[in-house]
C-alpha cells in the first residue's frame, strides 16, 4: 500500500509530549539572554518554563562570591540527542549577545532541580563530554 505524499504510517503518527526544560532567571541575571534561549527552546520542539527573579532579587545586597547567570534546568531522563539540542539552542543566543564579555559567560545545563550539572555551554562549543 502506497501512501500519499507526506502522509506517515500510522505508527508513526503517535503524539509525543514535548520535552519540558526550564530556563532559570531567579537571579535577575539577563532577562534579554532567557528570552533569546526560550525563544530558541520553544522553536526546537520543546516546552519551556521561564523562571523570572523576584522583585526582592533587584534589590539584594548580599555578597555572592560565585554569580550564577542564566541557567537551563532539564529532566533526568533527556536524551543525549535532546541535551545536544538544547546546548546548541543556548550556543546560538550566547552568539547572538550584544556584549563580547557577555559572550564568554559560560551556561550551565542541570539535571532536573539538582544541583548535578550536566554540561557546561559556552559560545566556543565545547561543552557536552
Amino acid at each position: 500500500m502506497s501512501l500519499p505524499a507526506g502522509e506517515l504510517p500510522a505508527a508513526n503518527r503517535c503524539y509525543l509530549a514535548p520535552t519540558r526544560v526550564v530556563v532559570d532567571n531567579r537571579t535577575g541575571a539577563d532577562a534579554h539572554f532567557a528570552a533569546a534561549v526560550q525563544e530558541n527552546l520553544s522553536g526546537a520542539g520543546f516546552e519551556v518554563e521561564v523562571r523570572r527573579p523576584s522583585p526582592q532579587t533587584m534589590y539584594d545586597t548580599k555578597v555572592h562570591f560565585v554569580v550564577e547567570g542564566v541557567s537551563v534546568r532539564v529532566p533526568a531522563d533527556i536524551s543525549r540527542s535532546e541535551l545536544a539540542i538544547v546546548a546548541a539552542a543556548v550556543r546560538d543566543a550566547e552568539a547572538r549577545r550584544y556584549s563580547q564579555r557577555q559572550r564568554s559567560r559560560d551556561v550551565a545545563i542541570y539535571q532536573g532541580e539538582t544541583s548535578r550539572v550536566l554540561a557546561w555551554v559556552d559560545v566556543f562549543g565545547s561543552d557536552l563530554p
